[in-house]
């Protein structure tokens, strides 16, 4: 039944142009940022999304030097 709720609210902003707060509430329980670690001079920082209906979560790792490599080409 998660699923199949998922998938509807999933398929019904299937073609947005903007992440409104509105549709974030709809798809997003909650997002967990965890403390930066830091380690060999740059820092990481874990962020979990976890989505309604219990089906998905999805984990990224920010790491400064990707960021400072952006930052610089800029």
């Amino acid at each position: 039944a998660d699923v199949n709720s998922f998938i509807e609210v999933v398929q019904k902003y299937e073609h947005i142009t903007e992440l409104t707060p509105e549709i974030m509430h709809e798809l997003i329980e909650k997002i967990v940022v965890y403390a930066p670690e830091k380690s060999s001079g740059h820092r990481t920082q874990q962020i979990e999304i976890h989505f309604r209906f219990d089906v998905a979560v999805a984990t990224a790792i920010a790491d400064s030097r990707e960021y400072d490599k952006k930052k610089k080409a800029a």
